[in-house]
This record gives structure tokens, C-alpha cells and sequence, in this order.
């Protein structure tokens, strides 16, 4: 007797679960997500946004590749004010 009135309970509570499901995707109100925003204030329910925080943190620590170029060094030099733009040639290494 235990068992049939266990399998008939379960019966009406999957039932009323799949009523209640359906009918909260029919109608939709605000009151449907709340449970998400409750849950939303953590970060532990947020993984978008730990790794966010864990990529701005490694650049504190993160370095140049190659040190920048000397105003020597360049090949190209474009003066926006005077208008003009000056292009270094290699000097060929000299024989001797």
C-alpha cells in the first residue's frame, strides 16, 4: 500500500511540475526570474566575470615582448603638423 500511494504522489507532483513549467513559459511575468537575479550576486554564479577580473589581473604582471624603438631606430618618421614624412634608407655595410 506504502509503495502505491509513494509511485501515485510522485505521479501528481511530476504532473503539477510539468503544468507549472508549461505554464510559466506561457505566461510570461516578472516574477518568473526572480530566483535568478537572487542568485545572480554571486560570483561564483558568474563565471564570465571572474574570468574578466582573472584576465585584468595577469596584466599587471604581464611585460613587453621587445623593447620599444629609439627615435634612431625608426624608418618612417610622419610630422602631422608640418605635413611631410621622412623615410630612412639603410646605409649598405661598406667593404673593406
Amino acid at each position: 500500500m506504502v509503495v502505491l500511494y509513494t509511485v501515485a504522489g510522485l505521479v501528481v507532483l511530476t504532473a503539477l511540475a510539468v503544468w507549472f513549467g508549461n505554464h510559466s513559459l506561457r505566461n510570461q511575468q516578472g516574477g518568473t526570474s526572480s530566483g535568478g537575479n537572487a542568485l545572480g550576486g554571486f560570483d561564483v554564479f558568474d563565471p564570465g566575470r571572474a574570468r574578466m577580473q582573472e584576465d585584468l589581473d595577469s596584466k599587471e604582471t604581464e611585460g613587453e615582448m621587445f623593447a620599444a624603438p629609439d627615435d634612431d631606430e625608426q624608418k618612417v618618421r610622419v610630422d602631422l603638423k608640418a605635413g611631410t614624412i621622412r623615410i630612412r634608407k639603410d646605409v649598405p655595410p661598406t667593404e673593406g
